[in-house]
């Protein structure tokens, strides 16, 4: 009776522990055994994870289906399949690593790239710029230019218009004016003495005109050096009056070259710097 008590509270004893420590047992077990359980994760990743970055390796398909199930493995063999699946585990990692770097390294060339390409085009638009505002500011000048100096001819007009000299000489008829046989300027005889009365304002003149020869001298010409005389002689050849001599005071200029580069010094600042005759 006794012998019987104690079978059935040995195998309430047995029940209970397998109940409550079911686990302990089975770890204890598979220590005996030499069995371990598949682990939920190699190198550090999920089996989940591993088929969403495309981990393709039959060992690491081994242990999943183990981990799933729930079976336990040999020692020796989950050693080896960790490693394996560890191994391929790691090299995706690393291409994945290096992919990532190389999509880094891409995206900072092209970066680069569209910074380099905006920053010429920046630098284009505002050499552009610049060349716009001093092609317009350059139009502006010569807009100001021409319209100035189409006010100082204008006025140069009305100055030698109104010279007195033309009454002097409204009986005399105008032709070109030379300084040498043949070779008419671009004044005529009477513009060329309106100007020497614009630049040089005088007193009055005293004329005399007798068939091709005229002489006319400007009484106390204005001058910054004092009022002088300006005396010119004339001579009508080939429809031109040729200018035979020019005097400024004491200063005679006779021949063709410098009765031109008196006159035209004479003239320079009032009519020649205006309109360009000769």
């Amino acid at each position: 009776m006794n012998t019987l008590a104690l079978s059935r509270w040995g195998a309430l004893a047995l029940c209970a522990l397998l109940l409550g420590g079911c686990a302990g047992l089975r770890q204890t077990a598979g220590g005996w055994l030499g069995l371990a359980p598949a682990p939920a994760t190699v190198a550090g990743l999920d089996y989940a994870t591993q088929k969403r970055l495309g981990v393709a390796e039959l060992a690491c398909d081994e242990l999943a289906a183990a981990w799933r199930g729930d079976r336990w493995l040999p020692n020796d063999l989950r050693a080896q399949l960790i490693a394996r699946c560890g191994a391929r585990v790691r090299r995706v990692l690393d291409v994945r690593e290096q992919d990532q770097e190389l999509d880094r390294l891409v995206s900072e060339a092209w970066d680069a790239t569209i910074q380099a390409r905006l920053e010429r085009e920046r630098r284009e638009r505002r050499r552009e710029q610049v060349r716009r505002a001093i092609a317009q500011a350059r139009e502006e000048a010569e807009a100001r230019n021409d319209s100035a100096a189409e006010d100082a001819l204008a006025q140069l007009r009305e100055r030698m218009a109104d010279a007195h000299i033309l009454q002097v000489l409204r009986e005399v008829p105008d032709q070109p004016l030379a300084y040498a046989i043949g070779q008419p300027s671009e004044r005529s005889m009477k513009e060329f003495l309106s100007c020497l009365e614009v630049a040089y304002p005088n007193e009055g003149y005293e004329m005399q005109w007798e068939g091709d020869s005229l002489s006319v001298r400007a009484l106390n010409a204005t001058m910054p050096r004092g009022d002088v005389d300006i005396d010119t002689q004339f001579v009508s050849v080939w429809n031109t009056w040729m200018l035979q001599s020019l005097s400024v005071a004491e200063l005679r200029a006779t021949n063709a070259q410098d009765r031109f580069m008196l006159a035209q010094n004479l003239v320079a600042g009032q009519c020649y710097d205006v309109d360009g005759r000769l």
